[in-house]
């Protein structure tokens, strides 16, 4: 009985020792930062949109264009957006689109991809708008088309969370020859695309 006496109060011991008195004067981020765990509390991350996405069209105008639009996510290119808000670091990854244009009339006259690589390559005084923008949408304008008996597509940009929209019209002749117009900025000459 002498044993078990021992025993029973060596186990009272361990446990009354156990009473985590070391972390009562630390706060609940010292104690996040001594197990290297605050970062992942005090950090959100999210993915706009979360998976790939592809929209296609296709259209054939009655003056005998063609056009195969296929949008879609480009899972490698983003728009980061960052703020802090009750020490916690909100991480917004708004996703880039691209649309990949392939035009015919009787024989294919226009294929490319349209981004904002695309639209800096022809328009370099936007570069400031399209660092924080993703493209829309891109559609064919019907109406315009069939006016200028040319293949009209609109592209639209915008700014996340914010009303600042960007829009160009690209214009492709029946020989392939195209111009891209900012249409936001009229004050805007035809850039030879």
């Amino acid at each position: 009985m002498n044993k078990f006496t021992v025993l029973i109060l060596g186990i009272i011991i361990t446990l009354i020792s156990c009473d985590a008195r070391d972390r009562i004067n630390r706060t609940p981020k010292e104690i996040l930062k001594e197990k290297n765990l605050l970062e992942s509390f005090s950090e959100r991350v999210s993915y706009f949109p979360q998976e790939y996405s592809e929209v296609k069209t296709d259209t054939i105008l009655s003056n005998g264009y063609h056009v195969n639009v296929k949008t879609f996510t480009d899972m490698e290119s983003s728009y980061l957006k960052q703020f802090k808000h009750d020490s916690i670091n909100y991480k917004y990854h708004y996703r880039d689109f691209k649309a990949e244009i392939v035009a015919s009339l009787n024989s294919v006259i226009f294929h490319d991809v349209i981004d904002k690589q695309y639209v800096l390559k022809h328009d370099k005084t936007v570069s400031y708008y399209m660092e924080t923008s993703i493209l829309k949408s891109v559609w064919v304008n019907q109406e315009e088309s069939l006016n200028q008996n040319k293949l009209v597509l609109n592209i639209l940009f915008t700014q996340p969370k914010t009303n600042a929209e960007k829009v160009f019209e690209l214009v492709i002749d029946n020989k392939g020859d195209k111009k891209l117009i900012n249409l936001t900025d009229l004050n805007q000459n035809y850039l030879t695309a």
